[in-house]
């Protein structure tokens, strides 16, 4: 392993030749400059030099990762080790919440409770009623004094048929505690299947029939479903089939190992391919076009370029029967139906990809009412990907989607676009700034990067460095 000093790397800045260092490991990124993301000027800032804080700041995802150790060439000499700085954290304490738990009932139900204890245990509530009725010979009304809520005391009772059962003839003291007693027993009678309703548990769903159906379960999505992926170890899938859509451009298929079994990979995500090259170790990421209602199979199209180190060493001399090591799911975007009401995109070539997934998902989706415009550009209509499939789509579904394409170089009768995707393009063919849109870019570095300026001049959020949901411009 070559060990290289902070001088060694700093002869090594240029565009054409360019070194940097990262946690102690020297890497040469020189062939990495026309694919980066974030552009060149953010490689060429930090060319020469000890990078480890810049890309940390940045916060580099695991496919940044396993690109940058396919370019390590080294390691640095003297190399300190890296801190992060530290943050203060402020612990905010949350006030205690007092664990006694009041039951409460209805106001009703208490009101008539009260009403009940008084007459039940007062002497007065007693006393008071029943004094009156025999001292006014049987004219004041004793309902005025009973809670309204109780059935009406029989009003055929009279002064004469409580007197003939005493031998005084007057109200007295038998006469009136025999019937008190007789009143309020007959209370309690009718008092006693109030209360035990009140003060009854039964509530809740035991109130209703038994014969009424529960609501039925949401259906689960099956694009969030598991399946055979896993994002942390790679496995082989044999390839089945293998066509090809347009130059260097093919379709490949792999199958699962049972026909039922789900890819398990959310819409926008991707997968990581892996290949052993020359003794070197080299992945990268693509959005297969497949998704988890395809059962027991992975699809993915992807340009094989001569010089690509996997595509053009690798993948374009695959065999039928050969096996690819995938790993996944990978990547900041994860779909779900409702992120927003409309979506703009932008694609270049095999960018075409995380797009059509998207596309796909959305259209397929009777609830989904996303309204997505993309505008897909290439050099010339032989290059087009999918326009079968795409142009399926804005048939069937014209209320959700519809496709604009651009060309380098149309040929004479083309009824769309030419040239660049320019911001007069863009604000034709593209919803315009607003919170519930999102733009999506995939393709050629040179594009995105000048969609991305067009974009921020009609009033859209630049992204950051790394791609997050929440961004109103969103990079795969």
């Amino acid at each position: 392993m070559s060990e290289y000093t902070p001088q060694d790397i700093a002869s090594h800045k240029s565009r054409d030749d360019l070194w940097i260092a990262i946690h102690g490991k020297v890497y040469n990124i020189t062939p990495y400059i026309r694919d980066h993301p974030g552009g060149v000027d953010v490689l060429l800032d930090t060319a020469g030099t000890d990078a480890t804080e810049a890309y940390d700041e940045v916060g580099h995802s695991e496919d940044a990762d396993e690109i940058l150790q396919s370019y390590f060439i080294g390691t640095l000499k003297d190399a300190q080790e890296h801190r992060p700085k530290n943050k203060t954290v402020r612990v905010i304490q949350q006030p205690a919440k007092s664990m006694a738990v009041v039951s409460k009932s209805p106001k009703g139900s208490r009101s008539i409770l009260k009403k009940i204890a008084l007459i039940a245990t007062s002497n007065v509530g007693v006393a008071l009623p029943v004094y009156l009725f025999f001292s006014s010979g049987g004219n004041v009304d004793i309902h005025k004094f009973l809670p309204k809520s109780l059935p009406a005391w029989p009003r055929s009772l009279s002064i004469a048929s409580l007197q003939q059962s005493t031998a005084g003839g007057k109200g007295s003291f038998t006469t009136g505690f025999t019937t008190a007693t007789i009143l309020m027993g007959t209370l309690a009678a009718l008092a006693i299947p109030k209360l035990s309703a009140l003060v009854s548990p039964d509530s809740g769903f035991t109130k209703y029939p038994p014969h009424m159906k529960s609501r039925r379960a949401p259906k689960a999505n099956p694009h969030l479903a598991k399946g055979f992926l896993n994002p942390k170890d790679y496995k082989s899938l044999p390839l089945v089939r293998k066509d090809e859509l347009a130059p260097n451009v093919y379709r490949f298929v792999f199958d699962l190992p049972k026909s039922t079994d789900v890819i398990g990979l959310p819409i926008g995500q991707h997968v990581a391919i892996k290949a052993v090259i020359n003794g070197e170790t080299v992945s990268r990421s693509y959005t297969p076009t497949s998704n988890n209602t395809d059962l027991g199979r992975l699809e993915l199209v992807i340009k094989c370029y001569p010089d690509g180190l996997l595509t053009g060493k690798y993948l374009a001399n695959l065999q039928i029967g050969d096996t690819v090591q995938f790993r996944g799911p990978k990547g900041a975007m994860k779909y779900s139906r409702g992120l927003c009401k409309k979506i703009g995109m932008i694609a270049g070539g095999t960018g075409i990809t995380p797009m059509y997934q998207l596309i796909r998902a959305i259209c397929e989706d009777e609830a989904d009412e996303t309204e997505v415009s993309l505008v897909y550009a290439n050099r010339a209509e032989g290059d087009i990907l999918m326009r079968k499939e795409l142009e399926a789509f804005a048939k069937a579904y014209p209320k959700k989607f519809r496709v604009w394409y651009m060309l380098d170089q149309p040929e004479k009768g083309w009824k769309y676009g030419s040239g660049y995707v320019t911001p007069a393009v863009m604000k034709e063919k593209l919803p315009g700034a607003a919170p519930d849109t999102r733009i999506m870019l995939c393709g050629p570095p040179g594009m995105v990067n000048a969609a991305k300026k067009g974009l921020a001049g009609l009033g859209f959020q630049p992204p950051g460095a790394v791609a997050k949901m929440s961004d109103q411009i969103f990079c795969f």
